[in-house]
């Protein structure tokens, strides 16, 4: 009777635990087909072709700008100021007056410098007469020539002093921010301001360590002007001097190169930055935003067609090179014309569906090789 009553217990078990699995199963087939119903999970990105590239790599150092022609003016001879012909930063012509100090005293001394000439002069046609009538000796009229050689002597000393004082621009360009008033003293050598040259060229000195490649003259460098809107101007300089040694402390070899300052909106002085070029290298070339990146390296998506034509993502891992504004430069994982996920790429993962909008997908057939 009990091993009857066991049997008809297990019996009894079983079939509720067989009802409970189908029931189960059933229920997980449901789950499946519904899940079936929903369409695979996709994404939507631009796409472009990986372009090759030749790349010049370049290092960078800092530069200085410096005009062609600068001049720190200054007066040799002190005295009183009696004429300002600039204002502090005013353009000024080529002889301009700048300033004009007090000659009265020269100019005192000339008239009798001029005086004591005429005399001179005057008594040595008078002995000139007297020694073709050998009434004199010719001692006499030597004497009268060094005479009037003195009085001219005298006369140019006390006409270039005057001169030296009335101080005038020696080229056009732009004077310093000096401040002067009339009746100020001036002491000799003072430095009175700087005059800066309105050159259509300016010139950019900088150092390159002797590590690097040695440039050469007719070699062009990229200037870099820093804005204050963080964004930067580059220009094209050509190399026109190299130092003739090695700087002994810095071990670093001199350049100068010049750059278009037609519109004067370079400085005397300005600090730049200046791209050297070091090494030309072959890249593959893709937009900024088609790089993701995680903790297992830099990624870039490559779009490739299954079985059904449909694109999926196969993530590529890459090595890196330099930015040139919105391209990112990749050394090696990338070969050109590969197809790639561009903007957008953050959203895939490896075999990921996507969807690329065909205007992009023609313009990189058109363009991409």
């Amino acid at each position: 009777m009990k091993i009857k009553r066991w049997l008809a217990a297990i019996i009894l078990i079983l079939v509720v635990v067989s009802g409970l699995g189908f029931a189960k199963f059933s229920q997980i087939q449901a789950m499946i087909a519904f899940a079936e119903s929903f369409p695979e999970p996709s994404a939507s990105v631009k796409s472009t072709y990986a372009q090759a590239v030749d790349h010049i790599k370049t290092v960078k150092v800092v530069g200085q700008l410096q005009a062609p022609s600068v001049l720190t003016i200054s007066n040799e001879y002190a005295g009183t100021i009696t004429q300002i012909g600039f204002k502090p930063g005013d353009v000024v012509e080529k002889d301009q007056l700048l300033i004009k100090l007090d000659t009265s005293i020269e100019q005192a001394n000339l008239s009798a410098a001029k005086a004591r000439l005429k005399l001179a002069e005057s008594t040595l046609v008078r002995v000139e007469k007297l020694l073709a009538q050998k009434r004199i000796s010719q001692d006499e009229v030597d004497k009268a020539d060094a005479n009037v050689s003195v009085a001219n002597a005298e006369v140019a000393n006390l006409s270039s002093i005057i001169n030296k004082k009335t101080i005038k621009a020696p080229f056009a360009g732009r004077i310093g921010l000096n401040q002067y008033q009339v009746g100020q003293l001036l002491d000799a050598n003072s430095q009175i301001a700087t005059l800066v040259g309105l050159d259509n060229k300016i010139w950019v000195d900088f150092s390159v360590p002797q590590t690097l490649p040695r440039l050469n003259i007719g070699d062009s460098v990229e200037i870099s002007l820093i804005k204050q809107t963080n964004h930067s101007e580059t220009l094209s300089a050509q190399i026109i001097a190299i130092a003739p040694n090695i700087d002994i402390n810095s071990r670093q070899q001199s350049y100068r190169a010049e750059l278009n300052n037609t519109n004067n909106h370079l400085n005397h002085n300005q600090i730049v930055s200046v791209f050297v070029p070091i090494e030309v290298l072959s890249a593959v070339s893709v937009p900024t935003n088609a790089v993701t990146r995680n903790h297992f390296g830099d990624f870039v998506y490559k779009l490739e067609k299954d079985e059904q034509q449909n694109w999926r993502a196969k993530p590529i891992k890459v090595v890196l090179g330099d930015k040139s504004e919105d391209q990112q430069l990749i050394l090696s994982g990338l070969n050109a014309g590969e197809f790639i996920a561009s903007e957008g790429a953050f959203k895939l993962k490896e075999n990921l569906l996507v969807y690329t909008t065909e205007t992009a997908q023609d313009s990189a057939n058109t363009g991409g090789l």
